[in-house]
């Protein structure tokens, strides 16, 4: 009895109390993040010099065949001094690797009575599964075999594609440099790395030079299917430029906001597009009203005169988005390279942890939402598991000099362990409480009914308005890219009535693996398809 009273005159009040308080939070710092971009985007950035910094764009490419001719062809052409930046394609021999195992599954693949497009999931480009299987479900059973093998040895590797784009490149534009990474484990940070270790190489060809030219070097990260502003790398010089004269040195991370606006491929149709539907909006919230207003309060802790125990308080954790994230290359060589498994929320975390100075980019990317659950189960479930041992990082940097005291790198990993455990236990929490709610009084049930609307159909709503505008704010460098689909009215009011349950559906992945690694089975991370 005394439980039941603690739970209904204590926990409920205060618990709804936090989610009225989080769903404000969450509206304003949407709100004031989108305004800030979309401000932003209506300024042109100072054209870049020939003084300016040095840039690299990396791509880490992993089956990307179909995607790289555009994207390679949008990054070659953003505005920026051909002589002080360079595209850099990294393909892999692991996709090599794969595709000999995989051979020998198309046996067993073409005696199936009805493929799928799911089965064929990486052992064909995903946009290729759906025609692949309706081409083999179309042959006569005696020749779906040898039509498969054809096929499949029809189908250009990454490696082949940019290797073609890299001997035929235009005089104008960026250069675009091809590397190969040999077959040595690990997942996008390693091909990162195997890039930066042959800086000299990628660089010398424009008179480029480490000991004099490294201090002005930024590493700039993108996924394969994004596409760029193309004032992307003016935006950063121009930051890079700004930020040294006011402090006497570069930031140690600029951070582009990554906006899944993009609608390559359509959401499936019924339940399932519905979830993965509000799962986009649940991105763009979370790009906007945790990543980069936290840098936003980051910057804004650092540029002025706090008090020392309020800035280390207020200071959050930075997470790194490895699709629009800029590195200093003196910086990253302090950390030794991009962390693994997860180098965007690994490098993100080891900067926040040694007080390094992060910008936010002026101007946004694009790239796609996720339109099949297994690549959003996957990511959810590798960002739980880079995010859940935070102290991992502390030690990684731990020989490494930090602004920030040891209590305040000890703070940035309790919280960052509270909001690891809010993420799996918080939803049934919460729901439990706005259940109780109707019986602990009309107070909690006005505030359990606010806090809902506003953490859910509110802000789901006010997203919904801004996404084309936000789309609209990013120039793409060569043609107009397709944007997500407005949703009709019918889905509008599905995506509204349905955002309450969102934040089960990013529980699926972390529970997941947590039951598979407490029943004793692998877990293991593949390419997070698109």
């Amino acid at each position: 009895m005394m439980l039941v009273e603690l739970w209904f005159h204590y926990a409920v009040p205060v618990l709804l109390a936090l989610l009225l308080a989080r769903g404000l939070w969450a509206l304003v710092a949407v709100e004031l993040s989108a305004r800030w971009l979309l401000d932003n985007a209506r300024r042109d950035p100072v054209s870049a010099d020939e003084d300016g910094p040095w840039l690299v764009v990396l791509l880490p490419m992993l089956r990307e065949q179909t995607l790289a001719p555009e994207t390679i062809a949008a990054f070659t052409a953003l505005d920026y001094p051909r002589e002080r930046a360079v595209v850099v394609a990294i393909t892999t021999e692991r996709e090599e690797n794969a595709r000999r195992r995989d051979r020998d599954r198309l046996p067993a693949l073409a005696d199936t009575s009805c493929l799928t497009e799911a089965q064929l999931r990486g052992t064909f480009p995903g946009d290729r599964c759906g025609d692949v299987a309706d081409e083999v479900n179309a042959a006569p059973k005696e020749k779906r075999l040898p039509l498969l093998a054809e096929l499949y040895d029809a189908e250009p590797t990454t490696r082949e594609t940019v290797a073609a784009l890299a001997v035929g490149q235009p005089a104008v534009g960026l250069r675009l440099v091809h590397l190969h990474q040999p077959d040595t484990g690990g997942r996008k940070a390693g091909q990162l790395n195997h890039a930066v270790d042959r800086l000299d190489e990628i660089l010398s060809p424009l008179g480029w030079h480490d000991e004099n030219d490294a201090d002005n070097t930024f590493l700039c990260v993108y996924d394969a299917d994004a596409t760029p502003d193309v004032r992307t790398l003016t935006a950063f010089a121009d930051i890079a430029t700004r930020r040294r004269a006011l402090t006497g040195r570069p930031p140690a991370l600029i951070q582009q906001q990554r906006l899944p606006l993009l609608g390559r491929r359509p959401f499936p149709p019924g339940a399932t597009g519905l979830f993965l539907a509000g799962e986009w909006l649940y991105q763009l919230r979370r790009s906007l009203g945790i990543e980069l207003a936290r840098i936003r309060l980051t910057q804004w802790l650092t540029t002025t005169q706090v008090p020392s125990p309020i800035r280390t308080l207020l200071r959050p954790m930075i997470y790194g988005v490895g699709c629009g994230m800029t590195v200093h290359l003196p910086t990253l060589r302090t950390l030794g390279g991009f962390p693994e498994p997860m180098e965007d929320l690994g490098t993100g975390h080891r900067l926040s942890l040694l007080g390094a100075d992060i910008a936010p980019a002026t101007v946004a990317v694009l790239d796609e939402p996720y339109t099949e659950p297994r690549g959003l189960t996957n990511l959810h479930a590798l960002a739980f598991l880079t995010s859940a041992r935070p102290d991992r990082h502390a030690k990684g940097v731990a020989h490494l000099p930090s602004a920030l005291t040891r209590i305040g790198k000890a703070l940035l990993v309790l919280r960052e362990w509270a909001d690891e455990i809010a993420w799996v236990t918080g939803a049934p929490l919460i729901a439990a409480v706005v259940i109780s709610a109707f019986w602990a009084g009309p107070l909690c049930f006005v505030l359990a009914l606010t806090g809902v609307l506003l953490h859910g159909p509110v802000l789901t709503a006010r997203l919904i308005k801004l996404a084309p505008a936000l789309h609209a704010a990013v120039v793409p460098p060569t043609c107009r890219v397709t944007a997500a689909p407005c949703p009709t009215r019918g889905r509008r009011a599905g995506l509204i009535a349905n955002s309450p349950a969102q934040p089960f559906i990013r529980l699926a992945g972390p529970w997941r693996m947590i039951f598979r690694r407490i029943t004793g089975h692998a877990t293991t991370f593949g390419k997070t398809e698109r």
